[in-house]
């Protein structure tokens, strides 16, 4: 359950007032002065990626006006500190050679990775993969239901299924949605499928990010259908000749085997294999 939390209404909720943090004696207008050195980033930190145009432009800013928002630490061992939110903001700092990181440290009862998801989803838009992957953890850790999710991080329960629901895209488009090559609508009409499911045309227009999403609808009432006896023969061919095999066919009889293979090794031996 997620009553005892401060839930739904950003950092400032779930920090509560400044004050209330036991800070350390090394302190300046109430915060925290820790030596940049003994700061380390968190591992499973929902943002994997970060633009390195947009960190250069922050660091110009600190060189000049320093680092007006702190970070929010988590005290390790051996007098280290890891992350909580504000990495973009340590980067930057090394950037701009700052010695002294101004900090907050996170109270023991509240949770790190909600504060560093709700964080990184207020200042700047996560990957869509990187937000799905992050609420997929909370779920994990702390057994949380959609709805109570929605209401920690301020999201429709809608919005937090359906960004799981891409979880399980086959590893081929997710790499696209991971590049930006695919939209949340392109990735909600590819779950449950595999490349070898479409089309060569649509997929190659899918790997290329130029079919719209209604586009892609609409072929699916055209896409080539497999008769349950091919689904056998596929399997027989398969066995056959060792390799996985695909067989399609439209409604004019028209149709394609394709002969899958992993490597160079295995090309040869089929090409080998077939001219016997």
């Amino acid at each position: 359950m997620v009553s005892n939390k401060k839930l739904g209404k950003g950092l400032s909720s779930l920090l509560g007032n400044k004050a209330d943090l036991n800070l350390d004696k090394n302190k300046e207008n109430g915060l925290l002065l820790i030596p940049i050195e003994q700061i380390f980033r968190d591992e499973n930190q929902p943002r994997k990626e970060f633009d390195k145009e947009k960190i250069e432009e922050l660091a110009q800013s600190i060189h000049k006006n320093g680092l007006i928002q702190p970070l929010i630490l988590t005290k390790k061992e051996h007098n280290n500190y890891m992350i909580v939110a504000g990495e973009r903001r340590w980067r930057a700092a090394q950037i701009a050679n700052l010695k002294m990181i101004p900090s907050l440290l996170l109270p023991e009862d509240l949770d790190k990775d909600e504060i560093s998801l709700i964080e990184n989803i207020q200042r700047e838009n996560l990957k869509i993969s990187e937000e799905a992957q992050a609420y997929q953890r909370l779920i994990e850790k702390n057994k949380y239901t959609h709805e109570e999710l929605s209401i920690i991080v301020g999201k429709s329960r809608s919005h937090i299924t359906n960004l799981l629901r891409i979880l399980s895209l086959d590893p081929y488009f997710f790499d696209l949605l991971n590049k930006g090559v695919l939209s949340m609508g392109h990735a909600r009409a590819l779950v449950g499928k595999k490349p070898e499911d479409l089309d060569e045309k649509l997929l190659n227009q899918i790997s290329l990010g130029k079919v719209s999403v209604r586009d892609m609808e609409k072929n699916k009432s055209n896409k080539s259908s497999i008769e349950p006896n091919l689904i056998q023969e596929e399997t027989h061919l398969s066995q056959t000749i060792g390799f996985k095999t695909k067989i399609t066919y439209t409604k004019s009889g028209k149709g394609n085997i394709k002969i899958f293979f992993n490597n160079l090794e295995q090309y040869n031996f089929l090409i080998n294999k077939l001219k016997n």
